[in-house]
């Protein structure tokens, strides 16, 4: 009998255990990039590409806009994208910041977006929410969305196309200016 009692003891503290680091894995890292509130449809966004699988809507913030949320440094210095994903099927999808790029219409060229962080540690002021609105780098089954900062490359272009070439597709999404 005691052995039967080590014996359940011991798979009942196993699987405690496991349950534990299940939570621990799931727990919110406080450094998590939190994004926005995805608008109810993707098709509420100003342009709008999908596949089977994924739904991907944007919007290219205006100038005064991009100046009233994060200040005249931004707005000088990088291309604002509100982004919202998602799922078709309610199937796990990554979400990932390399694989946007933005191209400026008339010249073509290609830039990649810049990472929150480093655009606020290069900031002489604080800009309040620039990494917390920020499109989270995440894998998840559920809509999320989130500004993208492009840098600005060409000061008199007005018309981009958004690049996405992530989840096995490659979608590109034309941008202007509302």
């Amino acid at each position: 009998m005691a052995k039967y009692a080590l014996f359940v003891s011991f798979f009942l503290c196993l699987s405690l255990a496991a349950a534990a680091e299940r939570v621990t894995r799931s727990a919110p890292d406080e450094n998590k990039i939190k994004g926005l509130r995805p608008l109810a449809s993707r098709a509420d966004y100003a342009v709008t590409c999908f596949t089977e699988s994924i739904g991907v809507g944007a919007n290219l913030i205006r100038p005064e806009q991009v100046r009233h949320l994060f200040g005249a440094d931004i707005d000088r210095n990088y291309i604002v994208v509100e982004v919202g994903f998602y799922s078709k099927t309610h199937s796990p999808f990554e979400v990932r910041h390399a694989d946007f790029a933005l191209r400026n219409r008339p010249s073509r060229t290609l830039v990649k977006s810049a990472d929150p962080r480093v655009i606020g540690a290069s900031l002489s002021t604080p800009v309040d929410g620039l990494v917390e609105k920020t499109l989270p780098e995440v894998s998840t089954t559920q809509a999320v969305a989130g500004y993208l900062f492009f840098p600005i490359t060409e000061v008199n272009a007005s018309f981009y196309e958004l690049d996405y070439t992530g989840y096995g597709s490659w979608l590109t999404l034309p941008l202007k200016p509302r």
